[in-house]
Order: structure tokens, then C-alpha cells, then sequence
């Protein structure tokens, strides 16, 4: 067995799930749960997204059968930002990994990041460090003490961040352009300042928009869809 969050899962057939898992030892993969939706299912309450699990699965296929799953702790409680957040969370795994390619260290990473969203009331700083720690994971970071040619970050420079580049020297302010002190300022990743919050939430999208496509992530959309229904109904 071993340890595993749900990422997703789709009704399969009549009474059973398809599951999409993200494991320790063999990373993101799926399995069909059968008779996970009956009634009387031992699974069907704890196959759910942010319940932490004890898996195992059997077969040869792309889709293995799930032989045994049982809960080892209580489901991190998110509710409202924090669990919408949480689902960004998950398809940014599905999105950026690939089946049965393991990534070491994602997984404490992912369920740290869940930990956080659990108990903070700014879920902003736990997305932030995840995202980074996920490019960090997968290849993809990128400098933040020195510019793409080498250099210190100087603290009254001017630069301009450019994804899967990292920052880049320019002569001298310009739209857009960030001074140095605010790039040394966010390698610390202190964000208990908004605008350096915000300053992050920007860089981090432009980081992350090489390796996700064009394809809109469908957890930002719910989000600021309902976002928008509660503003209406104040």
C-alpha cells in the first residue's frame, strides 16, 4: 500500500468510479473503483479530494483496478477560497505531471500546501510557494538573486521577469519594469504585504503559462465565476 490523495473521479459504469490518484511511489495514475458508488461501498465516503489514503492497485493496463483504500486521517477541512483553492491545487498536478512519473518531494509538498489552505486564512501565500515548489520540482525554476546573464540582482535595478528566462537587466524604468529591491524582497517569500502578493500571483502565472497551454485551468474559471455571484447578491 501507499500513500495517495484523489485528484478527480468520473462515474464508471453503474455502480462503480474511475479515480484519478496522485501517489508517493508512482505518482498521478487512475483506477476503477468498482462498486464504489453503492450504498453500502466501505469507499464511497472516503474516495474524495483531500482525504489522505492508503492505496493499493493491481494490473498491467493504463487503468488498474483499486484493490484496497482506506483513510488514514480525517480530510483536510477546507471550506469556501480554501477549497476551491484546493482544487486548483489538484489540477495543476493533473495538468503538469505525467502518468507514473513520480516526482520526488511533490507529494509532501502537496499535501504541505493542503495543510496550509487548512489552516491559514490567506490561502495567496500557500498557492505561491506551491507553485513555485512545483516548477522547482519539474525542472522550471528560474533565478531569483541573479538576472538571466549571471548578475546579482541589484537592488536599484530595474528588470523585467520573462518565463522559462527568468529576469531580465533593463536600462532603466519602463512600464512594467520592476526595481531589484522588490525581486530580493519576494526571493524571501515573505507575502504578508499585498502588493507583493499580488507582484507574486503575476510572476508566478507568467512562470506557469509556458507548461500549462492555452487550455483555461477550469478550477481559476469556478472560482471567479462564483467570485462574481456573490458580489451580485450583496
Amino acid at each position: 500500500m501507499e500513500p495517495a490523495f484523489v485528484l478527480h473521479r468520473w462515474p464508471y459504469q453503474d455502480s462503480s468510479l474511475i479515480v484519478e490518484v496522485f501517489s508517493r511511489e508512482q505518482g498521478r495514475f487512475r483506477v476503477v473503483a468498482k462498486g464504489a458508488r453503492r450504498p453500502k461501498s466501505q469507499w464511497r465516503a472516503i474516495l474524495q479530494p483531500f482525504t489522505p489514503l492508503l492505496i493499493s492497485a493491481r494490473g498491467r493496463h493504463e487503468l488498474q483496478t483499486l484493490t484496497h483504500a482506506e483513510a488514514t486521517a480525517e480530510s483536510f477541512p477546507l471550506r469556501g477560497t480554501a477549497l476551491y483553492s484546493g482544487f486548483y491545487l489538484n489540477e495543476l498536478v493533473q495538468r503538469l505531471t505525467s502518468n507514473y512519473e513520480p516526482v520526488e518531494g511533490l507529494f509532501e509538498d502537496y499535501q504541505q500546501a493542503l495543510r496550509q489552505l487548512a489552516t491559514s486564512t490567506q490561502v495567496e501565500p500557500a498557492l505561491r510557494e506551491f507553485e513555485w515548489r512545483l516548477l522547482c520540482h519539474l525542472g522550471h525554476g528560474f533565478d531569483w538573486f541573479h538576472d538571466e546573464q549571471g548578475m546579482a540582482i541589484a537592488a536599484g535595478g530595474y528588470y523585467r521577469f520573462a518565463a522559462e528566462q527568468g529576469f531580465m537587466r533593463v536600462e532603466q524604468e519602463r512600464s512594467g519594469a520592476l526595481i531589484g529591491a522588490r525581486i530580493q524582497q519576494l526571493a524571501t517569500f515573505e507575502l504578508s504585504d499585498p502588493s507583493l502578493l499580488n507582484l507574486m500571483k503575476i510572476i508566478m502565472r507568467q512562470a506557469l503559462r509556458p507548461y500549462l497551454g492555452e487550455q483555461p485551468l477550469k478550477s481559476r474559471q469556478l472560482f471567479t465565476q462564483l467570485s462574481q455571484l456573490s458580489q451580485q447578491t450583496k
